[in-house]
């Protein structure tokens, strides 16, 4: 499975504890990622550590193989015990070769996947660093009302530049993933639902009611469903930062 996809495999399955928790939804996302690269690292290690027990014990029988085959023929030994001989030796000489081969296999994988983990560290890193130095207004925990049937829910969101993501869940059991952009103060989100896919577009615009942040819009299905409605409103109030 290539990282993209593994990536977004623990992005769906965090997506309610993430919610659950009230925590940054994409740092959490790299941090279990991370957390799956020193796993996947750690068993690759044991692989090749076994790997290398098994290339000293195949190439500890190659040697004798080898001494036994020319001792014998210098003791006199027939030519029929030669070929046995030969036959033996170059099976030792494939299973060293296919040890060699799978070892080095390893070391490339080890090789990438450390270089991989490393990036995913630097960048956890840089997501803390930007949170703590410039907590922006969308960031974090929003409790959600959406109109009509006054559904309620949360969105837990990040600002990245004018890019926005991050994850939902909603009553009745509805939870996915939403990405969008905010631009001077207007909030555009495509909510993309784990069973019906891209389902809806919510736009606002982020406002002030005195001490409290909201966030005010309407929304529009892209996915009509019978019984369902097509648009409405919706309202977000920002839950105190962890």
């Amino acid at each position: 499975m290539r990282r993209t996809a593994v990536l977004a495999v623990v992005a769906l399955l965090l997506t309610g504890w993430v919610s659950a928790q009230g925590r940054d939804p994409v740092l959490e996302v790299f941090k279990a990622q991370a957390e799956v690269e020193k796993r996947l690292l750690a068993a690759d290690l044991t692989n090749l550590e076994r790997v290398q027990e098994q290339l000293r014990a195949a190439s500890d029988r190659l040697l004798r193989l080898g001494d036994d085959l020319l001792r014998a023929q210098k003791d006199g030994e027939d030519l029929g015990s030669f070929t046995a001989r030969s036959a033996d030796l170059r099976h030792a000489e494939s299973e060293v070769a296919s040890l060699v081969a799978f070892a080095g296999q390893l070391r490339s994988t080890i090789g990438a996947r450390r270089a991989y983990l490393e990036q995913v560290q630097s960048e956890i890193r840089r997501m803390d660093e930007a949170i703590q130095a410039n907590p922006d207004e969308l960031s974090g925990r929003w409790t959600v009302t959406v109109e009509p049937g006054a559904m309620k829910g949360t969105f837990d969101l990040r600002l990245d530049g004018a890019v926005a993501m991050g994850v939902y869940q909603l009553s009745g059991g509805w939870r996915g993933s939403l990405r969008g952009t905010l631009i001077d103060g207007n909030l555009r989100l495509e909510r993309i639902d784990s069973q019906q896919g891209f389902c809806a577009v919510y736009t606002g615009r982020l406002v002030a009611r005195g001490n409290e942040k909201r966030l005010e819009g309407t929304w529009e299905a892209t996915n009509l469903a019978v019984g369902m409605p097509a648009a409405g409103t919706w309202l977000a109030r920002r839950e105190p930062r962890p």
